[in-house]
């Protein structure tokens, strides 16, 4: 399943049950009596609208924009507009329909059921240009010379009319969400769609350019947001929660960006902003990571820290504050503070919100001394008291701890090609996975430590994981690993292995995967994927691999 981003709603309709949106993402369905989301139409739908890579993943211009959607008042159906065509679709079967006609749709209306010609009734009529043309549920066009009386029509009220029906909803429509935070700036957003409840007259639907779906009781002016999907288009980094998954923004947007979280159905979303003083609207994570309250976000200005509680206050940590290099590769959270690895060295944050022992109040806030200087670090992982280091000149062992005394770093490893650039790395079971351009290599490690935090007993010989090939996802990006799954994630695809059968299974870019694999999580029983085109989940099976 994939989901885009739906902050930017253009285009809303309802059914006797259901709400429909349509964004970036493609088209989604709220189901009003459930209150559950249904799974967004977006590869299978865009075929309908004639796009080669889907709805909401090329470019706006790759393919016709919905010009007009209206919901169906005797079904649940939806009817979209597009130049040229008329697209019906039902959620409850997934039945997609197109129906081309004349001109570019401009407005959908609909006969009362046995007041028309057609079978039962009910046809829509769709306005495009000057003419109107009747469309009926089996997918016939046919010309219509004189539109029917009123009192044979039934009309979805447009935004336009809802406005002129309830003028305090042109006035300022951000007073609808209630008040602002103190450490956000205020969000300007106009209304792009509404539509009306067909059996509450007090239940309004409004979409917004940036704040996604709105649901509105206009009579007393008090509304609600409704989240869903990402924040911005495209996901570039995951962490785990506690009862879901966070997601960083890939910076594609220049209106919103920040951190989405997620339930693993998709049923429950929340969406954190960046702050007055560290806006995240356009900035690009490269890698997430959690530890307790905080959230640490590797970003291309900078080390990002925020509280996921409270006020969820913003800290950021850029190369005027001691940083090698405003480019932050991988983090790797501690109890005081995190390891950033950037473009040009790898330094350790102390993190100003933790209360500890005397050590740590001496220590000095903010970065401190670059180890690695002038070398990229591209990928960090704690396994004890060690910490490894994927960066540009192969691979790097040191102490974990910044409060121990601190040996120089020691690249490693016997094998060659461990002294190449090392993209991704990942732990489970005392094993370190080594990921390069060429190869996957296993490495035993030790969890104890002696003074100083480095096991001097740690084997550094490599075996080869012949089991994963990097010429079969294209330029590595990432590793995950956990008991049952073993995942190698890059720009052409993933590759999935089971660890007790052995088995692979191989998703390919753009038949399984929409886009280019930024990063990837397992979690329970769901493995995703972050890609431009959004976050992308699939169930697996029993041996750890997917359908």
């Amino acid at each position: 399943m994939h989901v885009g981003s739906f902050a930017v709603i253009d285009a809303v309709a309802v059914s006797q049950r259901f709400v429909y949106v349509a964004g970036s993402g493609g088209v989604a369905a709220f189901d009003r009596f459930s209150e559950r989301w249904q799974q967004p139409r977006t590869r299978d739908l865009d075929r309908e609208l004639g796009r080669d890579v889907g709805f909401g993943i090329s470019a706006p211009a790759a393919g016709p924009p919905i010009t007009v959607m209206a919901g169906d008042p005797t079904e649940d159906a939806v009817w979209i507009g597009v130049p040229g065509a008329v697209i019906s679709y039902r959620p409850f079967t997934g039945q997609v329909q197109r129906t081309p006609i004349t001109g570019v749709p401009q407005r959908i209306v609909f006969e009362r059921p046995g007041a028309g010609s057609g079978l039962g009734g009910g046809d829509a009529l769709v306005q495009s240009g000057g003419q109107w043309t009747r469309v009926s549920r089996l997918g016939l066009a046919s010309p219509v010379a004189t539109l029917p009386a009123s009192a044979q029509l039934l009309v979805p009220p447009t935004l336009g009319d809802l406005l002129a029906r309830y003028p305090t909803l042109r006035a300022q429509p951000q007073l609808l969400l209630g008040a602002d935070r103190a450490n956000r700036p205020r969000r300007q957003f106009a209304l792009l769609a509404g539509a009306a409840s067909p059996d509450r007259a007090s239940e309004v639907w409004l979409g917004t350019d940036g704040e996604g779906l709105i649901k509105v009781d206009p009579v007393f002016a008090q509304g609600a947001a409704m989240p869903y999907g990402l924040i911005e288009p495209g996901a570039g980094a995951l962490a785990p929660a506690v009862n879901g998954v966070w997601v960083a923004s890939l910076g594609r947007s220049q209106r919103r960006g920040g951190l989405t979280f997620v339930t693993p159905d998709l049923q429950q979303w929340r969406w954190i902003d960046g702050t007055i003083t560290v806006p995240l609207a356009g900035v690009r994570t490269f890698s997430l990571a959690t530890r307790g309250r905080r959230a640490f976000m590797a970003t291309d200005r900078g080390l990002v820290r925020v509280l996921l509680d409270g006020a969820q206050d913003m800290t950021a940590h850029t190369r005027l504050a001691g940083m090698p290099d405003d480019r932050v590769f991988a983090v790797q959270p501690r109890d005081e503070g995190a390891w950033a690895g950037t473009a040009r060295g790898l330094v350790f944050v102390n993190d100003d919100s933790i209360v500890g022992d005397e050590r740590r109040a001496q220590a000095r806030r903010g970065p401190g001394r670059v180890l690695l200087e002038g070398t990229a670090v591209f990928a960090l992982q704690a396994v004890g008291n060690v910490l490894w280091a994927g960066t540009s000149a192969g691979l790097v062992r040191l102490a974990a701890n910044p409060l121990d005394e601190m040996p120089a770093p020691m690249f490693v490893g016997r094998e060659a090609m461990l002294r190449r650039a090392v993209r991704a790395l990942a732990t489970s079971d005392s094993v370190l996975l080594v990921a390069t351009d060429e190869a996957v290599f296993r490495l035993p490690v030790s969890t104890t430590s002696e003074r100083g935090g480095v096991a001097p007993s740690v084997d550094e010989g490599a075996e080869r994981f012949t089991e994963l090939d990097p010429l079969l996802v294209g330029e590595p990006t990432r590793l995950a690993v956990d008991a049952r799954t073993v995942v190698l994630a890059g720009r052409d695809g993933a590759l999935l292995y089971a660890r007790g059968s052995g088995a692979r299974k191989r998703l390919q870019v753009p038949a399984d995967l929409p886009g280019p694999v930024l990063d990837v999580l397992l979690q329970g029983d769901w493995v995703f994927f972050a890609t431009p085109q959004g976050l992308v989940r699939w169930r697996r099976s029993r041996d750890g691999l997917v359908p």
